[in-house]
Formats: C-alpha cells, structure tokens, sequence
C-alpha cells in the first residue's frame, strides 16, 4: 500500500477530505521520522516497534575480486511487529 492509498481509505472511514487526512498523516511521519533521527524507539501498540539500531564498522570482500572494502559504522531502524500482528499474517499464511 501507498501513502497515497492510506489517505484515500482513512479518508473514507472517517468522512474527511484527502486534504485533511494527508495533513494529519504527514504529521505523523514527521513526528515518527523526528524520534527515530533523535534514536528514540517508537512504539505503535498492536502494530510494532521501529528501533533504531548501530551497525558495527566492518570489513568486506568486493563479490568477484578479492579487494577487502571497509563499511563505515552507521545507524538503521528494525521494525518488530506486535504480536498482535504476527498472529494476524500467520494466520493468513495458514489459509
């Protein structure tokens, strides 16, 4: 699903226009993307959790040559889904 999507469907759940609904869910993402730069975990209950995490500096090989390549250590985000959520996709995948 789109972003765009998203504002569509919440747009016709709660009666609202698209031009309100963007305005509140671009807020949202600000809010959340502000968290996460600042490495502050975010918690969304029946959802999941984004952390931001460190990965380490390390050594790699080129693939077909044999130079070693160093990878500076840098910052990214894991997306642990809720519970909730793993049973929903299990259950899904069982039908």
């Amino acid at each position: 699903m789109k972003k765009s999507m998203l504002i569509e469907e919440l747009a016709k759940v709660h009666k609202k226009s698209q031009k309100e609904i963007e305005l509140i869910v671009n807020d949202c993402f600000e809010i959340i993307s502000r968290s996460l730069k600042n490495k502050e975990p975010v918690s969304l209950i029946g959802f999941g959790s984004f952390v931001p995490v460190q990965r380490k500096e390390r050594e790699v090989y080129l693939p077909g040559t044999t130079t070693k390549v160093k990878i500076k250590a840098k910052y990214t985000i894991k997306f642990r889904p809720s519970r909730k959520l793993q049973k929903l996709l299990e259950e899904e995948r069982k039908k």
